[in-house]
């Protein structure tokens, strides 16, 4: 989990929080605002554990957001391991690293925002074409989604590897964001 930051209109600046699943390479949120806040992340994190289970542990840099108090309450109540990197090591981090580099290198300096609303929809887009259409050579020329159907339909995989958001108690996965 990170932030990247982009300018739309007339300079105004905007956020976005990026969500991966380490295991598949599959990004499961793009969420673009003029300000994100810790409770925010929190609301966004709910979102995702319901589609998609919960994650054994999130790891992410020491930036206000991850270390406010609406997020060590969530990960609290959720039973959430949160993994801190070193500061000044996004080494630590490679996965979401490279790929805010993509998300930066192929859209977000290829195009112009003129709104919110508008970086939203490309971001979309972009999200779509990353996660469905072009496949990606970390993962043997599959697709992120395709990697995840392997993945949850490979019976050699460590059982509970993934959770089915169909679970009615969510169960702690052995999945990173």
């Amino acid at each position: 989990m990170d932030f990247v930051a982009d300018t739309f209109g007339a300079s105004r600046k905007f956020r976005i929080l990026a969500i991966n699943d380490d295991c598949c390479r599959e990004n499961l949120c793009l969420a673009a605002d003029t300000s994100i806040s810790g409770a925010r992340v929190a609301r966004e994190l709910d979102a995702l554990v319901r589609l998609h289970g919960k994650p054994a542990c999130i790891v992410s840099d020491n930036g206000t957001e991850f270390t406010s108090r609406a997020i060590l309450q969530w990960a609290s109540q959720n039973k959430v391991e949160w993994h801190y990197i070193d500061p000044g090591k996004p080494q630590q981090n490679g996965f979401i690293e490279s790929f805010n580099g993509s998300l930066r290198d192929e859209l977000l300096n290829e195009e112009l925002f003129d709104s919110l609303a508008d970086a939203r929809r490309k971001l979309a887009i972009w999200r779509y074409d990353y996660n469905h259409v072009r496949p990606h050579s970390s993962l043997g020329n599959r697709t992120p989604a395709q990697a995840r159907r392997t993945f949850v339909q490979d019976d050699s995989i460590t059982p509970g590897a993934l959770v089915q958001a169909s679970i009615p108690e969510y169960s702690t996965a052995r999945l990173s964001l």
